[in-house]
């Protein structure tokens, strides 16, 4: 895509990756000099020379047990084993060990290896990549697009824990951006086989494919009411050249109602948190994305309200939690993204997956800028899919997110917490 398609207009000319990261980049590396072991981590031994042969072997022979134990990170003294120690001059940022238990061959990992990391894979596409993810409403499905098989991307659908996928299109164009119906037997879906991009709805057996919209417009991201009767979605107007979204009848598509602007809708799974989420531009600075939320009451979109937004990150692609009291969304770095005069910033790639609370608290960055991060679904259980390129090739992979309840009384020591790296209202 175009450099500059995080603009309040653009999409470029892929729409199929507008939720995908848009540029390449090279990840920061995470690897770091391992602990360097010397002469001058072992006890001195002055005078062997004039020592008889059995106080010589005795002295070598502890001297080499603990020459051993300083190796294998199990040495009872901090002088052998924190390279970061006053007394030591080392590079290395923090400790390294082996986590694993003592086996040959073995190599340093970082403490932060996480191994109370719930991040699983959840498709595995070896060429082209899977994106889009939704889940069902019982949390055993998934729908995808995939540009496994094709240059341009089908849908899919697999179980969450299963390897194999079955297709729902197999149209010479594209279609991306699946939704599963609320009682997951439809899909709904964006398609451009009549030369621009319109809204389609198929069964999960691939049965009664239906074109909803047909307007001249572009319409796309596709997103279910709780009851299953209407579909919200945006659409790029030729005229107005603005992002406008739609809610549109699914029994009766003639009938179709405008709430606003705006880009990627997600409509609340609560019924009772009558609610439409979305990604819009300021249309002043940097005219980076911020997630919106409008409610709609008797039909009518009132309350726009403004969740999250910054000057140096991109806000996209909102996902609802099952009870409609938080929301998952990715974001990507101004530095990294932009073209601009102004001098880099002191960021990281920004690719990352974040919950926040709907008043705008508990700002809670998930993944850790290690790969390109994007496209959060949450799951009825409360896992969070999302989209990673982290091995190379873009697949579907989840995270489940630690609860800690900020509203306690007393405050939340987020030292004793699996994920020690959580920070509560990320000042970016």
């Amino acid at each position: 895509m175009q450099r500059n398609n995080l603009s309040r207009n653009g999409l470029g000319t892929e729409p199929q990756r507008c939720r995908r990261r848009l540029s390449n980049f090279s990840p920061l590396s995470r690897t770091r000099p391992g602990p360097k072991y010397s002469q001058n981590y072992l006890p001195s031994a002055p005078g062997l020379s004039q020592l008889n042969s059995k106080k010589q072997l005795k002295i070598i022979a502890v001297s080499l047990i603990f020459f051993l134990l300083c190796l294998s990170g199990c040495t009872p003294s901090n002088r052998y084993w924190l390279p970061n120690s006053p007394n030591q001059q080392s590079t290395q940022s923090h400790l390294r060990t082996n986590l694993y238990g003592d086996f040959q061959g073995w190599e340093p990992v970082d403490f932060a290896a996480k191994p109370f990391n719930s991040l699983t894979q959840r498709s595995f596409c070896q060429e082209g990549g899977d994106f889009d993810p939704d889940i069902s409403s019982d949390g055993k499905w998934i729908t995808i697009s995939s540009l496994r098989h094709s240059p341009n991307p089908d849908i899919y659908i697999k179980q969450v824990n299963g390897a194999t996928v079955t297709r729902l299109t197999s149209d010479p164009a594209s279609e991306i951006q699946p939704s599963f119906s609320p009682q997951s037997d439809k899909v709904a879906y964006a398609g451009n086989r009549s030369g621009n991009w319109d809204i389609y709805v198929v069964g999960v057996d691939g049965s009664n494919p239906t074109q909803i919209t047909s307007s001249v417009g572009n319409e796309l991201h596709p997103s279910w009411s709780p009851d299953g009767k209407q579909l919200v979605y945006c659409c790029l107007e030729p005229r107005s050249q603005q992002w406008e979204l739609w809610i549109v009848d699914v029994e009766n598509p003639g009938i179709k109602k405008w709430i606003g602007y705006g880009l990627f809708p997600s409509w609340c799974p609560n019924s009772d948190t009558p609610k439409i989420a979305f990604q819009q531009a300021r249309y002043r600075g940097s005219k980076w994305f911020g997630i919106w939320t409008v409610d709609l009451v008797e039909g009518e979109a009132k309350y726009p309200t403004a969740i999250i937004e910054s000057v140096n990150y991109a806000c996209l692609c909102p996902s609802w939690s099952p009870d409609g009291a938080k929301i998952a969304y990715g974001t990507i770095s101004r530095n990294i993204y932009e073209e601009t005069n102004e001098p880099a910033l002191d960021l990281d790639s920004g690719e990352d997956i974040w919950i926040i609370d709907i008043d705008g608290r508990n700002n809670l960055r998930l993944t850790q800028a290690d790969a390109g991060n994007f496209s959060p679904s949450w799951s009825p259980d409360g896992d969070i899919f999302f989209c990673s390129d982290r091995k190379g090739v873009e697949n579907i992979w989840s995270v489940k997110p630690h609860t800690v309840n900020f509203n306690r009384p007393t405050p939340v020591d987020l030292t004793r917490h699996p994920q020690s790296n959580i920070r509560s209202n990320y000042d970016y």
